[in-house]
């Protein structure tokens, strides 16, 4: 029986870190390549999706930034205490972390963008009190 268990956690352990998203470190001579426009899904912790995009508009720290959550559904709006329809934040301070993401931070808010492929990306949100999760693709 014991061996049962052992064997169930190492085959959990071995498939988590083989399913893991590999992340590629963001350094100050890597931001050209991500400057451009970045579209996707958010994932609100409610279980709620909406389009979203990311506009990266410079190349040098600080990281000038918009995120846009291109269709924020009304019942979910309501619950955050914010309008319907586009949401538009841009932040113009964004910073490298040591973890080699970066982030925007409002007052209220932030926004952590993570590389994982060449055209690919993550993130993960603070927004009106709720917290999310974000993929995209570079498309420009």
């Amino acid at each position: 029986m014991k061996k049962i268990v052992f064997l169930m956690i190492a085959l959990m352990m071995v498939a988590s870190v083989a399913f893991a998203q590999k992340s590629i470190k963001i350094t100050p001579d890597k931001l050209a390549s991500l400057k451009g426009t970045w579209e996707g899904t958010i994932t609100f912790s409610v279980g709620n999706t909406a389009p979203a995009k990311l506009e990266i508009l410079n190349d040098t720290v600080p990281v000038k930034g918009v995120f846009t959550i291109i269709n924020l559904q009304d019942q979910l709006a309501q619950m955050l205490g914010a309008t319907g329809g586009q949401q538009v934040a841009s932040n113009d301070e964004g910073k490298i972390t040591t973890q080699g993401t970066i982030m925007w931070a409002g007052p209220k808010n932030f926004f952590e963008f993570t590389q994982t492929g060449d055209k690919k990306g993550n993130g993960w949100f603070y927004w009106n009190g709720a917290r999310g999760d974000v993929t995209f693709t570079k498309k420009k």
